[in-house]
């Protein structure tokens, strides 16, 4: 299968969330401090009942400092995306039975399906994660029915490991 596309915000963001979602620790990882919050308030409600206000105050300061977190991460990832030469190149994307490889002026990368770690669909894109955590994706939203069909039955027959992709009706 080869496509080529333009990566849009919409497909990045996609992508960096899905990948988020498969690794819940680097979540918490980022978000440690209202999760830290949060316990201490619990804490002090559950062993002093009489200061459920403190409690319900630093619950609130959780919620406030997890709010602002998510929308500084979002923030981030929309400079990344416009500040990044390679997120505005037309890219052509190569799925075969060597592996995946996406070409563009600024961007040379192929990862073999033995390096594929972890291969899954979100809504917009199809992601394909290296060992070392590192990935690629390549976004469905330029993609005919026919050519999504096909790089599923190809992921499907080539893949290593077990890919976690939509049904074929989907």
């Amino acid at each position: 299968m080869q496509a080529q596309f333009h990566w849009s915000e919409s497909d990045y963001v996609s992508a960096q969330a899905a990948w988020l979602r498969r690794h819940p620790a680097e979540l918490l990882r980022g978000f440690w401090y209202p999760v830290v919050i949060a316990a201490f308030s619990v804490a002090i409600v559950a062993f002093k009942p009489e200061t459920w206000l403190s409690g319900l105050v630093g619950i609130a300061i959780a919620l406030f400092a997890l709010g602002f977190g998510v929308l500084i991460t979002r923030w981030r990832w929309h400079r990344h995306f416009r500040q990044t030469p390679l997120w505005h190149d037309e890219v052509t994307a190569k799925v075969d039975q060597h592996g995946v490889s996406l070409h563009s002026q600024t961007y040379d990368v192929h990862h073999s399906w033995g390096e594929c770690s972890n291969i899954y669909e979100a809504a917009e894109v199809i992601i394909f994660e290296a060992a070392n955590q590192n990935f690629v994706f390549i976004p469905k939203r330029d993609m005919s029915f026919a050519q999504l069909l096909d790089l599923r039955n190809t992921i499907m027959t080539n893949a290593r490991v077990q890919p976690r992709l939509a049904s074929a009706a989907a």
